[in-house]
């Protein structure tokens, strides 16, 4: 019910946003504005976010930013903010909006002073606020809505470790799901870590199960009923600004990085609203 519910509105959305007019004045406003171009990357923790907008950014030319990384590395100078953040974070709860807005806008104009013009972002925007908010200083061309099998999140959430003396992320999951008659096979090995970085894994403070669980909270056959109460107005944001993509992982990182250049390529090579009008 509740994702029924979800792909009506999404649709009725879809249809309100998409028209080539209102895509084609954002996209002069944005010119006219000199705002950055960017790509947001949503979907649920442990769905692949960082692994996947490292590896596009990258092929793109894009800078990376993950609100996650800028969260923890403020944790980690102790400072009174961070120690804020931390207490935040290890309750499974959202930071505020002006705290997450103020360390992504430093962030974005620390880029763009170094010659950045386009970003991809990694766990930001969560609310549809703070996609609001983001408007204001970044054209966003581009939302991909990451998906997987809820079975499988709290495994790869599980699994996820950071090399503590370079930060690199890794995840020991071994995950094999048999096809049934309405869902594919799901094949995902470990990305295990070289032998410079398995004496330093740790596991991120949030990725305890009973955080993991109030993160996502499984109600109603299995869907993910919190985390979709805060994704959909997002979701349905992008929809209405005709920029929503959905793509769901049905495999490793092999098997889903060709699958997701070739979504991505017509929104690198278009102007702002073409390739959204017609994805």
């Amino acid at each position: 019910m509740v994702a029924s519910l979800k792909l009506v509105h999404r649709a009725v959305a879809a249809l309100t946003g998409r028209a080539a007019g209102l895509q084609q004045a954002r996209w002069a406003s944005s010119l006219a504005q000199d705002l950055p171009n960017v790509w947001v990357f949503l979907g649920p923790p442990g769905v692949g976010k960082g692994t996947y907008s490292t590896r596009m950014a990258k092929s793109f030319g894009m800078d990376h930013i993950a609100a996650g990384d800028l969260v923890r590395a403020e944790m980690k100078r102790g400072s009174e903010l961070g120690k804020q953040m931390k207490e935040i974070v290890n309750e499974g709860r959202l930071l505020p909006d002006n705290i997450i807005l103020r360390v992504m806008r430093e962030r974005m104009a620390h880029s763009q002073a170094n010659g950045f013009s386009s970003f991809l972002l990694d766990g930001f925007p969560r609310t549809a606020d703070q996609a609001a908010a983001l408007n204001e200083f970044a054209n966003v061309n581009l939302a991909l809505n990451l998906d997987l099998r809820e079975e499988v999140l709290i495994e790869k959430c599980m699994g996820r470790r950071i090399c503590r003396h370079c930060g690199s992320n890794y995840n020991i999951a071994n995950i094999y799901l048999p096809a049934s008659e309405s869902r594919p096979e799901i094949v995902m090995p470990p990305l295990d870590p070289p032998e410079a970085c398995a004496p330093h894994l740790e596991q991120r403070s949030d990725d305890n199960e009973e955080t993991i669980r109030k993160r996502l909270e499984v109600r109603e056959g299995g869907c993910f009923v919190v985390y979709h109460a805060e994704a959909t107005p997002v979701e349905e944001y992008y929809a209405k600004q005709g920029v929503l993509v959905d793509f769901e992982i049905t495999g490793g990182i092999p098997e889903t990085l060709p699958r997701l250049l070739e979504t991505l390529k017509p929104f690198a090579e278009a102007p702002q609203g073409e390739a959204a009008a017609t994805a």
